[in-house]
Parts: C-alpha cells; structure tokens; sequence
C-alpha cells in the first residue's frame, strides 16, 4: 500500500497530462463532445423534454375535452354536472340526485333573484369594459399586453352572460351553506338549500310532550316525545312506526335551525358574488395559474434532480408549497374581488348595498351555529368572514353612490322579472 500510495500522484499527473494531449489533437470535436456532456446542459435538455411532454399531454387532453363538447355539449355539461352533485353529496342512499322541488319557497327565490343580478352583471361588465378602454384612449400608445389581455377575459365574460339563462341554476338539496360557479359547467350556478337555512341536532334539554326529537338506532329516526319520569332521566317516546319505546334522555336529540338568507337583498348579494367570478372570469385564471404552477413544480424538480430520488421524496412537499405559496392566496384575492364587483352588481341591480354586510354577518353566525373547527386562514380558499365584512365596509360607499344614480333602474328590473 505505501508503495502505490507513493506512485499514485505521478501517474494521476500524466493521465492528466495524456488527456490533455488527446483533447488538443481532437480539436473541434473535443469541445462539442465536453459541452454536449456538460452538467447543467444535460439537466437543461432533460427540463425542456419534461415540459414539451407535459405541454404536449395538456393539449391532447384539452383537445380531447373540446372534441366531446363539440359533439354533445348537452351531454357533457349534464355529466360534469352530475359528477359536481355526486361530489357534493347530493345524492340520496340509492345514489340518486337530489334537488329541491321548483315549488319550493327557496327555488322560487332564486327563480325571482336571479334575472335581476344577471341583467346587472351585464351592465358591469359593460361599464368596466368602457372604463378600460377609456384608459387605454388617454394613455400614450398602444394598449399594454395586460390591458389587451385584460379585454379579452372582458369579452369572454360579456359572451358568458349573454348567453346565461335566467334559470341557469341547480337547487341542490345539501343542508350546507354554500353556492358556487366552476369553468367545468359555464352559465350555471349551484346553490345548496342549506345556504337558506342550517339544521343541527343538538342533544336535548327539556321538551313538552308531544314534542318532535331524534334518535340514533344505526340511523337517525323520528319520534314522538310521550312522557318524561320526575328526574328526567328517562323518556318514552313513539317511533315513526307507532312503537313505543323507553330511552335514555341522553339519546335524544332535537333540531335547532340557523337561517342564513332570510330576504331577495340577502339572495342578491350571494348570487353577485358567483357572478362576480364569472364577471372577473376567475374559473379560467384559476385553472391556467395551477396549470402553471404544477408545470414550473415539473421542471424545477427535472432541472434540479435528474435521478429522480429527491423528486419523489418532495413531491408531496412542492405540491403543499405551490397551494399554500401560491394557489389558496390568489383565491383569497379573488374572493375580495368578487365581493367588491358583487356589491356593484347588487347596486345596479336595484338592492341596498348597505345591506350586504348584514347578510356576511348572518354568514358569521350560522359559522359560530355550527361549531365547526375553521381553517386557519392562510389554509383556506376564502379569507376570514371578519376580514370580508371589514372589507365591504370600504367598498360601500361607491357601491352607494351607484345605487342612488340607478334607482331609476329599479321598476324596469322589477318589469322585467315578471
């Protein structure tokens, strides 16, 4: 070992001495063949071939979903919007749809509400389409790529509206408040019933008899309260089926009820926000933003790993950074537009935008009825209801204004209601 340990640096000096020479007697070719092998260029092909095959499998896919439209746009839009209700839960134990009966007090509503807030988002998006070219007019040059850009989703939005229909919504029977609008089903907004009112089980306290209560036997039953015993520790009630039956008091529930929507102004302002995104086409700026965001994930993990071992162990890691970095903050963004432009929208449809706020503290109550844990919110879609209300407050006042120099407008909507 000492003896090769002494010969070693001579003879790493000569191979090195030998490749030099090699390398000067190649010439050219020497160069090429170094640069080809280089690092850094290896990872740079190796990136861009990632990003042409992913580029390349979006548009198959997009082509594909644009193919099946085109042939059948009823049945497409019918099967993404089933496919929307089954991942809401609105479906029965068989698997069936449920929606809301168009003579219900809630559809009927929204069936009155809504072509009101349609017209006026058409007139927004109007004014902000005038308001934008008005700025391009008094500016020096051309329009910049952002504003030529920021027309072109105008004009898309204008198209969506136009083509809306006034009974373009989905009742869902769910008894969660929510409402929304996705880009996979356009022109269509889904509300749940639970966004009228909330129902909770809560477990009972004291009850007359005669009163209605619940009880878990491997699902939720109805019943009868009969009797109570001088402590209250036990009752007999009736179940749905006439048998009686004695209980633990502590197995009984009974239904206490939030409403959220209680009046049209309160429905105006909802239906404004959905259409707020519409109006800012978010749907689609969403969908091109996490298609970005996933991409740069692709190449930068490719460029910077070419193994792929650290690829698959942080493939969890940058998905979580690209939603929390990225994605969830721009929807909260978004969520703070639509409010603002909703309020317009309420203000040009003839309803006080003074009371918008009102229906986001009744939001904030039925939070506080259902007593649920909430996300944090630099992990949620939606900022905080306080930070909402508190937000609206600001934009109000030019909302006002507006409502005051439409009020005109307000028998013509209500004509064209009816």
């Amino acid at each position: 070992m000492m003896a090769f340990g002494r010969f070693r640096p001579q003879l790493v000096v000569r191979t090195s001495w030998a490749l030099k020479i090699a390398t000067s007697a190649q010439g050219p070719r020497a160069t090429v063949f170094h640069f080809w092998n280089h690092f850094w260029f290896r990872r740079f092909l190796r990136a861009a071939r990632i990003g042409f095959l992913s580029v390349s499998l979006y548009s198959v896919g997009y082509a594909s979903g644009a193919s099946d439209m085109a042939i059948d746009p009823d049945g497409m839009l019918r099967q993404k919007a089933t496919s929307l209700l089954h991942s809401i839960g609105a479906t029965d134990e068989k698997g069936n749809v449920r929606l809301c009966d168009p003579g219900c007090e809630e559809f009927k509503a929204v069936q009155r509400v809504l072509p009101r807030i349609l017209q006026a988002a058409r007139i927004q998006v109007r004014r902000m389409q005038a308001n934008l070219q008005e700025s391009i007019k008094q500016q020096e040059g051309p329009a910049t790529d952002a504003q030529e850009e920021e027309l072109q989703s105008l004009r898309r939005a204008q198209f969506q509206l136009d083509t809306w229909s006034d009974t373009g919504f989905i009742l869902a029977d769910v008894h969660t408040p929510n409402a929304f609008v996705t880009p996979q089903v356009p022109r269509l907004i889904f509300v749940h019933r639970g966004i009228f009112r909330v129902r909770r089980r809560v477990p009972l306290e004291e009850a007359a008899s005669g009163s209605l209560v619940y009880i878990h036997r491997d699902r939720w039953h109805k019943a009868k309260l009969v009797s109570t015993d001088a402590d209250q520790a036990s009752c007999i009630i009736t179940l749905e089926n006439s048998q009686q039956m004695s209980v633990d008091k502590r197995e009984l529930f009974s239904l206490k009820e939030c409403r959220v929507v209680e009046n049209d102004e309160q429905l105006a302002m909802l239906l404004s926000h959905e259409l707020a995104h519409a109006v800012h086409d978010h749907g689609s700026d969403s969908l091109s933003l996490s298609a970005s965001a996933y991409q740069l994930e692709l190449l930068l993990l490719t460029a910077l790993d070419p193994s792929g071992m650290i690829t698959f162990l942080l493939e969890i890691a940058a998905g979580a950074i690209a939603r929390y970095a990225i994605l969830l903050p721009e929807s909260r963004c978004d969520e703070m537009e639509a409010d603002a432009t909703g309020l317009q929208i309420c203000a040009l449809a003839g309803y006080d935008p003074r009371l918008a706020s009102v229906f986001l503290q009744k939001m904030q109550a039925m939070e506080d009825f259902l007593d649920s844990e909430r996300a944090p919110s630099w992990a949620s879609t939606h900022p905080t209801t306080e930070a909402r209300i508190e937000a609206l407050k600001h934009a109000e006042e030019d909302a006002v204004k507006c409502y005051h120099s439409h009020k005109e407008w307000k028998g013509w909507f209500g004509r064209a209601a009816h």
